[in-house]
């Protein structure tokens, strides 16, 4: 995949997309979660907000948490370098909003917060474990 440079760094997707020039829709947004002992990561559109209630109901769970900034730094990462098709998010289980795969493209960092990859959204259909549904507020 093809990285590309922004000439400034850029933490959130409105940020990103403004740097980028392009809609807020195509900035994907991707957040870790935590279900119990379990790490998933989260895709939405960068215009829409998540829902971590239609989360826990897709997955008949009781609980469902963002992972703090502690616990991203315990994965390597941190806000605006969580990147899905990198390690170590590329091997968790995703779960894709459907409005994401309706994209003609996305963009994202490429785990850094001044490089970014652009990609078809099916890319993420890749992954070792995908999950597809309604997981927007």
């Amino acid at each position: 995949m093809v990285s590309y440079e922004l000439s400034h760094e850029v933490v959130s997707c409105v940020e990103a997309a403004l740097a980028k020039g392009i809609a807020l829709e195509n900035e994907l947004k991707t957040l870790i979660i935590a279900v119990g002992s379990r790490r998933f990561a989260l895709h939405v559109p960068g215009d829409k907000r998540a829902s971590l209630r239609k989360v826990k109901t897709f997955l008949n769970a009781e609980q469902a948490f963002l992972l703090s900034r502690v616990e991203l730094e315990d994965m390597g990462l941190m806000p605006g370098t969580v990147s899905p098709v990198i390690e170590p998010v590329w091997s968790l289980p995703h779960l894709i909003s459907a409005a994401v795969l309706e994209l003609a493209f996305v963009s994202t960092n490429s785990g850094t917060r001044s490089q970014f990859f652009v990609f078809d959204p099916k890319v993420l259909l890749q992954a070792r474990s995908t999950s597809i549904g309604d997981f927007e507020a």
